[in-house]
């Protein structure tokens, strides 16, 4: 079981204004595709996260639902929070809790485990970290938090 203070640095660490890349294999043409962007917590709790690359895309999440806006489009979609099945967004939102599978691996290191699936969590360092899980098409993702 992952100790209450580790837990609480988790959720301290997504409270900071953050930036990211996410790297994936893309199994089709064997290449690894990445995205970056950067996200912020607004006053009312909501999230708003900005890809930058490889798609402009704007992502507001709060309790109700996600507003994703494709800027290179100018398209809106809603996506109500029921439907959502992305955990690592859930992570970021609501942070995590006392009762997730949590596994401390080491000092440094965690593994979630939310309903068969999991999610390798580590703090590279302070301002950096890192999770690697498999998405729901089975490909491995790296996602990389950095500390604005």
């Amino acid at each position: 079981m992952i100790s209450s203070a580790s837990l609480e640095d988790l959720n301290i660490f997504f409270k900071n204004e953050l930036s990211f890349t996410q790297t994936s294999l893309n199994k089709i043409n064997n290449n690894f595709d990445t995205s970056s962007g950067k996200i912020t917590r607004k006053n009312d709790n909501s999230l708003q996260i900005e890809v930058d690359e490889p798609f402009k895309e704007r992502y507001s999440i709060n309790n109700d639902g996600i507003k994703v806006h494709d800027l290179e489009f100018d398209q809106v979609r809603i996506i109500k929070k029921e439907e959502i099945n992305n955990n690592i967004l859930e992570f970021i939102y609501s942070g995590f809790s006392e009762d997730l599978d949590i596994e401390n691996l080491n000092d440094k290191s965690f593994k979630v485990t939310v309903d068969n699936n999991f999610y390798y969590i580590e703090f590279i360092n302070k301002q950096t970290l890192q999770i690697k899980y498999k998405d729901n098409m089975n490909v491995e993702n790296l996602v990389r938090f950095f500390k604005r």
